[in-house]
Parts: C-alpha cells; sequence; structure tokens
C-alpha cells in the first residue's frame, strides 16, 4: 500500500475533531520582569462537541479519564505542574466542563521549562541574556511537537496526542486541507483556518525586535493556526527580544 494511502484514514479519524476545535479558544499570557521572573496565566475554553470527542476518545483508547467525566484533571496537572523546580502554583480551576483556567508564578522562565530535560533538548523554548539584552525563542517542529503540553499543560495527555503530526509524515499543507475538504465538505478548511493558539508575551522593558507576532501595549501576540501544528510541514519559528 502507498504510503500516503495510510495518512486518509488519519485524517477521517481527525476530521470530528476538527470541526469541534473550531469552537475551542486557548490562550497563554507570560509576564517576564527583569530578573526573568513572572507569571503565566492560560484559558482554555472548548465545546461540549469537542469535550465529548475527547471523552469518547479516552474511552477507545483506554487513556485514564479525569475524575466525573470532566475532560481536565485538574487535581493531575496542579500536581504536575507543582512538581516542577521554580514554579508555583497560584490556580488550577475548572469552573464548567468546558473551561480551564491555570495562573502560575515562576522564579525564572529559563528554570521552568529548563528544568524539563525533554523540552531543554528539544529546542521547543529558549530563553537568554545576553549584553543586557532578554531573548525568547519557541521554535516548534513534528519531533517536538508532543513537548508543548510542558508549554501548554491543558495539552497533555493521550486523547490531546491524537491529533499530533507523525514525525515520518512528509504531507503538505495543500494536501491535509484537500483531504479535510474530502472528510468535511467544501467549508472544511475554512472551519480549520479559523482556530487558533494565542501566545502573549509581556516583557519588562522595551520590546526591540520580534519575529512571527504583532506589538501592541508593551506585548508580542503570537498567534499560532491549529492548522500549522497539525502539519508542520514547515517548523514554527517566534521569537521576541527587549532590553
Amino acid at each position: 500500500m502507498h504510503k500516503r494511502s495510510l495518512r486518509i484514514p488519519r485524517a477521517l479519524a481527525l476530521s470530528a475533531l476538527i470541526a469541534a476545535l473550531a469552537a475551542c479558544s486557548v490562550s497563554q499570557v507570560i509576564a517576564i520582569k527583569a530578573d526573568g521572573s513572572g507569571t503565566a496565566s492560560m484559558r482554555v475554553q472548548t465545546s461540549k462537541l469537542l469535550r465529548d470527542y475527547l471523552l469518547d476518545l479516552q474511552a477507545v483508547t483506554g487513556a485514564a479519564a479525569a475524575p466525573d467525566g470532566q475532560l481536565f484533571d485538574v487535581k493531575a496537572l496542579q500536581k504536575e505542574l507543582a512538581a516542577r523546580p521554580g514554579l508555583t502554583v497560584k490556580k488550577v480551576a475548572a469552573p464548567s466542563p468546558d473551561l480551564l483556567e491555570i495562573d502560575l508564578a515562576f522564579r525564572s522562565v529559563e528554570e521552568v521549562y529548563g528544568s524539563v530535560e525533554s523540552v531543554k533538548k528539544s529546542g521547543l523554548l529558549v530563553y537568554a541574556v545576553s549584553g543586557g539584552q532578554h531573548a525568547l525563542k519557541v521554535h516548534i517542529d513534528r519531533k517536538n511537537f508532543k513537548e508543548l503540553s510542558a508549554v501548554f499543560p491543558a495539552m497533555d495527555g493521550a486523547a490531546f496526542e491524537s491529533i499530533a503530526p507523525q514525525e515520518q509524515d512528509d504531507i503538505t499543507e495543500s494536501e491535509y486541507l484537500d483531504m479535510i475538504s474530502f472528510t468535511l465538505g467544501p467549508d472544511g478548511p475554512a472551519l480549520l483556518k479559523k482556530s487558533f493558539i494565542d501566545l502573549v508575551v509581556k516583557p519588562e522593558g522595551t520590546i526591540v525586535a520580534q519575529t512571527g507576532g504583532t506589538v501592541a501595549n508593551g506585548a508580542v501576540t503570537f498567534r499560532i493556526p491549529l492548522l500549522r501544528l497539525l502539519v508542520l510541514d514547515k517548523p514554527l519559528d517566534y521569537s521576541v527580544s527587549w532590553k
């Protein structure tokens, strides 16, 4: 069987999830002080359709489900985050079944994310200070996609791993959209293109350069298209420098 035909079942399996994700929003705001300490706040708003789909997927894959049929296991997330050196968990809550809120404080960006050995090796997130200038770089590719849960804790778990691009794939964005159009209809590609993950970085100081984002009110917003994360035929690179 031609290897390209192996991708079609995966696209078929993802079609319902993609439709649900169009109503999902993920945003994270990282505020960084001059000494590298700061806070991180994350908010994940899902749809009932997405929650039902992922819960069904957990049942099929045998993945451990959160208590009481909840999508987010608040206690497990709190325990995992509290175990990271230099991190203070201020809040992990699910006010409703479709909403997750996380507030954290950290002593150093480098310590929090660099302490996760797999993230450090993958180059997913790198923070550096040189000559009085600070720099934060994010690099996402097919090899380090699974490490995103260190930056976006809500992406942890077997259910979310089902959306991960396969490292051995060589599918392109246009080919992926063709398959989505086939499975969801002509409106499918436009639906997928409406979903984003927003990463906002608010440094203490003056932003001097950035790539991949937009600057407003002393902060840079990196709007990461879900389509690009699902395909990753090309790596995603974002950066911001300030002093």
